[in-house]
Order: structure tokens, then sequence, then C-alpha cells
């Protein structure tokens, strides 16, 4: 009955003008007034133009409405894709329009569409690489086509390279051992998720470079003696050596993880038969590991573990 009443005082009342319908978890949905902070499952919503009640023949004009998803940034990225993108790139919808204001609107089109592509990669852990205009027809099957189109576009792909440089160097660039850089007190475990993080991202990062499209990009760069041909060759093997080097490091600290577990579910005065098993596996991985025998990454986990030992004190 609350909930009905407050539907009824929302169409009845000028005092509200939002409605939020929440889908709970036993599927009903729930009014409320306010906009969540924290949207955990999918809603509706209504909002009024004015304060004041709503009329059966005026109802639509009154009001607007949609949906919300649990994930914004998904559905902004959606709302882009799918609506803003093919709208103001249409050149039918701006055909009145002066050369240099479309030019400059489909333009921007594109750098939004490119943002919202990195900052959603960036939300999931990943580094997302966003192609130039036109990338659709880099793989057209008409190669005298899709190389014209790609020689229209080379000042858009060199672009596109800058802008891969500085996400990629970016990610090389850091550090596992930032957290103790910055004061904080991070433990073994930080250490274990932050290579397997970059291992991951990498992974994708690489995936994308050996793409058909962004190969054939690398061939147009090379074939138009493109200055940023070698950039490009020297950004890949960056990467792959990257990826390499966190492979590696991944594969010599995974059996580290359950030691760490077994010593944080220990007792203090437990700890003492719990310890040997973590320093053997840091001697085998300094004994093994190329990438990891290093005294600047090694004395990273020893700081990481005796901050375990101190909290668990």
């Amino acid at each position: 009955d609350e909930q009905k009443q407050m539907i009824v005082d929302f169409v009845e009342k000028g005092d509200n003008v939002n409605l939020l319908m929440v889908l709970q978890s036993n599927g009903i949905p729930l009014p409320t007034y306010d906009f969540p902070d924290n949207l955990k499952a999918k809603a509706v919503y209504f909002v009024k133009r004015e304060k004041t009640s709503l009329g059966k023949e005026s109802f639509r004009s009154q009001i607007l409405y949609g949906d919300l998803s649990n994930s914004p940034l998904e559905q902004l990225s959606a709302l882009v894709d799918e609506l803003l993108v093919p709208l103001l790139s249409n050149k039918r919808n701006h055909e009145n329009w002066p050369a240099v204001v479309s030019q400059d609107v489909q333009r921007h089109v594109h750098n939004l569409k490119s943002s919202v592509f990195v900052v959603a990669g960036q939300v999931k852990g990943k580094t997302l690489l966003p192609l130039p205009v036109g990338a659709e027809s880099f793989t057209d099957n008409d190669d005298e086509k899709a190389e014209k189109n790609l020689r229209n576009s080379i000042h858009q792909i060199e672009g596109v390279i800058i802008g891969w440089s500085h996400q990629i160097h970016d990610v090389l660039k850091r550090k596992s051992a930032q957290a103790l850089f910055e004061g904080l007190n991070p433990e073994p475990m930080v250490e274990i998720d932050f290579w397997e993080s970059r291992a991951r991202n990498l992974e994708c990062i690489f995936d994308q470079l050996r793409s058909q499209k962004v190969r054939k990009m690398a061939e147009i760069l090379e074939r138009t003696e493109s200055s940023y041909f070698n950039s490009f060759k020297i950004l890949f093997q960056d990467v792959v050596n990257a990826l390499k080097e966190a492979r590696e490091i991944t594969m010599y600290l995974k059996p580290l993880k359950s030691a760490i577990e077994s010593v944080e579910e220990a007792e203090f005065d437990q700890l003492q038969p719990r310890l040997a098993p973590v320093l053997h596996v840091l001697c085998l991985v300094w004994a093994h590991s190329t990438h990891y025998r290093m005294p600047s990454r090694i004395i990273v986990i020893l700081q990481e573990i005796c901050n375990l030992l101190i909290r668990l004190a």
C-alpha cells in the first residue's frame, strides 16, 4: 500500500518530480523518489518537466522517461556507439551544414567514442586502443579500395599511433612498488595480483596490435615510408618484451600464492612452520626466474612479507 501510494502521489501531486522503479532481487520493482548513488539492478525513471500533477491527456508531454543500467559506463558506451556516432557521422544528416562544421562535428564525435572506449577498458582493468576513423574499411576485400582509404587517412593513423604510444608507455612504466613509494603498507598478495593483472593487460594490448586492421595500418605506414613506422615497431617490441617478462614472473610467483594464504590464515604463534615454504619459494624464484632475479624486485616482496607479519602481530 505504501509503494502504491508513492506512485499515486507522484501522479496526483507536484511535490516530487522524480520517480524511479528499481528492480529488486525478487523481480518486483520498488518505487523511490531519489536517484541511488550505487544502482545494483536495472531501473526505470520518470521525470516531470514541471512541478505539477499529471493529467491523462497531457501525460506524455509532461514527463520524460527511460531506463537506467546498473553499469552506467556500459550504457553510455552503447548510447555513443549505437546512437550518437551513427546519427552524427551520417553526412545526410548535415547536408546543409558548412563543410568545416560538418568535419568538426565528426571529429568530436569520434574523439568522444574513443574516450568512452578507453575509459570503459580502464574500468575493466584493460588498455583498449581506439582505432582511427574508417577502421572498418581497413580489411575490405577490395585491396585497392582499402589501400586508398588508408592513404586518405594516413595522418589519422599517425595520430592514433601517438595516442597508443602514450597509453602503452603508461602501462609499461607502472611499478609493483608504487604503493610502497606512496607510503602505504602493501602485503605480498598485492605483488602477486599486480603481475597477474599486468600480464592480462599486456596480453590484451598484444592481441589488439596483432589484429588484422592494425597489421594493415602497419603495412601502409611502411609502404608510405612514414616516420611513425619505426616508432610502431619499437612500441610493438616493447609490448612483446614486457609480456614475456610478466608471463614469466606470474608463473614463478603462482606457487607463492598458496603459501602466503596459509600464512594469512594462521595465528601469530603458529607462523614459524608456515614461513618456511614462503622463503623456500622465494629462493626458487631467485634461482630460476630471469626477470625477477633483481635486488629491487626481491626487496619489494620481502618488505611486503614484513608488512604482513607486522599486521598479524
